[in-house]
């Protein structure tokens, strides 16, 4: 099996990462980014804007549900967001949110992932 499955897509659709100066950026290029509506004093129901790459989006999506299925820190970042009283979806797209922040900083940086200094 190839353990460079997701990467290898991400990578692709990210392209070059000099054209994002921050992990905000590469979060609303990808459509996980909120949005709210409201009107006035009506504050409506919030939701990803999935203004962004949906190829991008997907890849993302599938990153972060296969990292909540395993032992780690992004699973029990997923448990922790729950438990604060979060519905799924929301507590996996925040959890989106973190490794989009960890794979930025590990791109930039050009360092491999260590699990201990999420923990």
């Amino acid at each position: 099996m190839d353990k460079y499955k997701n990467s290898r897509p991400l990578l692709a659709e990210l392209g070059d990462l000099s054209n994002y100066q921050s992990y905000k950026k590469v979060i609303a290029f990808a459509g996980v980014d909120p949005s709210i509506h409201q009107s006035g004093k009506f504050q409506g129901n919030s939701k990803i804007s999935k203004r962004g790459n949906r190829h991008l989006r997907r890849v993302i999506y599938l990153m972060t549900f296969c990292a909540i299925r395993m032992e780690g820190p992004f699973k029990r970042y997923f448990q922790k967001r729950k438990s604060e009283g979060l519905p799924f979806r929301k507590a996996l797209f925040a959890t989106a949110h973190k490794l989009i922040r960890v794979i930025f900083a590990m791109l930039k940086k050009r360092t491999y992932f260590m699990a201990d200094q999420y923990a």
